[in-house]
């Protein structure tokens, strides 16, 4: 154990935990090398919960122990007469799968209601647009079709957009399609998409 705390102490890039959980796991067989049918099975079970440790955990320094699970799995069947044996040989592996399957982490899958709400990009035909009075005056009733709120950005060197700012949900008699086609009618508009969390 004293080595095990230097080790830890003097910051070797070992997770210390990976150490108290993967050694004596590890050298669990030594213990039973006398009953060489137990060996051969704690070999297996051992070599196989190390695998699935390495999968499932994040535990720096885990990997250090794929070496000896590999050296498990193999001294498990080394001794023809006192290997595992069949059934026993099959369900640890499935057991292990299952695990493994069961305590990697789920792919994240974003909620909707956890994303933005989306935009509409209106490329403009000219920076001059940005102190156009008849543009900025007819932008701000876009707030009576359900916008939050409209302004200009040059998005790229010489190129005006308008940025207008969609509501997650509409109001009674507002939607989409009538807030797109209004924003298609402003003067200087050359062309409206829909710009979402996950397209821009």
């Amino acid at each position: 154990m004293a080595w095990l705390l230097t080790a830890h102490s003097a910051g070797q890039g070992v997770s210390f935990l990976a150490y108290v959980i993967g050694a004596p796991a590890a050298t669990v067989p030594i213990l039973v090398q006398d009953a060489p049918r137990t060996f051969a099975r704690a070999c297996l079970v051992g070599g196989l919960g190390l695998f699935t440790w390495a999968l499932v955990s994040y535990a720096p320094g885990i990997l250090l122990f794929v070496p000896a699970a590999l050296m498990l799995l193999v001294a498990a069947f080394v001794g023809a007469e006192n290997r595992p044996g069949g059934w026993f040989s099959l369900i640890a592996p499935f057991t292990a799968v299952v695990v493994t399957a069961l305590l990697l982490p789920q792919p994240h899958r974003p909620s909707s209601e956890n994303e933005p709400p989306p935009t509409l990009l209106a490329p403009l035909d000219s920076m001059s647009r940005f102190q156009d009075r008849d543009l900025n005056l007819r932008k701000e009733g876009l707030r009576d079709f359900g916008a939050l709120d409209a302004g200009m950005v040059e998005m790229e060197r010489g190129r005006l957009v308008l940025v207008v700012r969609m509501p997650r949900r509409f109001g009674e008699g507002q939607s989409l399609e009538e807030l797109e086609e209004q924003v298609r009618r402003l003067p200087g508009v050359v062309d409206v998409r829909v710009c979402t969390f996950h397209t821009c």
